[in-house]
């Protein structure tokens, strides 16, 4: 594989697994806190991320692949727990910042939908790909119909979800009484913002050749980065014992 697909790979997951750790072991909340309540989905969506790029290494997905029934089922886990992960995300932020329709957007009824269509649409493609070879992300398959609209229902899930949410992070990052407040909610919103962008660039993609393919899977790397770690910040003010009235934002309340 492409050391531009592994090393990415390999940084994100030290930086979730590292901090998806720091958060279920706190003395200040715990794993018993932090796996119920107001923390369960976002420590939940951390956990689960972080599995979607544990099987994205070569050592864990080839021989995990070797005992699926259908080659490049990894991929397709490693997808699920992605989506898993977001829509989590999705919830809890449309919870913090006070927005009853991203929640419906998000974790609704629309959102459910969305999920399942997007879920059903990533099997059906991965069976319709010729891939006979376990290749994380399909990415020795990428010139294949079927892998190009796999990777773009991730991307459409993501922005789905995202959407409705960058306004609020936005506001937020202008408002917030709290520098940590600002910045956090700035890279939240600065994330979201890059997922959206490379969503609607997905046909430039396409059009890319060589290493510079791996370019536009680098930004879907830094808007998850600019997210976790702005999450961190709001965790980091609330371990400062920051109250939610300084903070203006329900993200630093468990």
């Amino acid at each position: 594989m492409n050391p531009l697909s592994v090393v990415p790979v390999s940084l994100m997951l030290i930086l979730l697994g590292s901090l998806t750790f720091k958060r279920i072991n706190t003395p200040v909340t715990g794993y018993e806190h932090a796996l119920r309540g107001k923390a369960s989905s976002i420590a939940l969506s951390g956990i689960f991320l972080t599995l979607a790029y544990v099987l994205l290494l070569p050592p864990v997905y080839i021989p995990v692949d070797s005992v699926m029934p259908v080659t490049n089922t990894t991929d397709l886990i490693s997808k699920y727990f992605a989506l898993i992960a977001v829509a989590f995300l999705g919830g809890h932020l449309s919870v913090a910042y006070a927005s009853p329709f991203a929640r419906r957007w998000t974790v609704g009824a629309p959102g459910a939908v969305m999920l399942g269509v997007v879920a059903t649409g990533l099997l059906g493609t991965l069976l319709a790909t010729n891939a006979p070879r376990p290749s994380p992300q399909l990415l020795d398959y990428a010139a294949q119909p079927s892998v190009r609209l796999n990777t773009w229902l991730v991307l459409a899930y993501v922005a789905y979800i995202v959407f409705p949410l960058i306004g609020p992070a936005y506001r937020d990052a202008r408002k917030n009484p709290l520098r940590v407040g600002r910045l956090a909610s700035g890279l939240i919103a600065g994330g979201f913002a890059l997922s959206l962008a490379r969503a609607f660039t997905y046909p430039i993609e396409l059009g890319a050749t060589g290493d510079v393919t791996y370019l536009f899977m680098i930004v879907s790397y830094i808007s998850t980065a600019f997210v976790v770690i702005g999450l961190a910040l709001f965790a980091y003010a609330r371990r400062s014992r920051k109250t939610e009235t300084e903070l203006g934002s329900a993200l630093s309340i468990d």
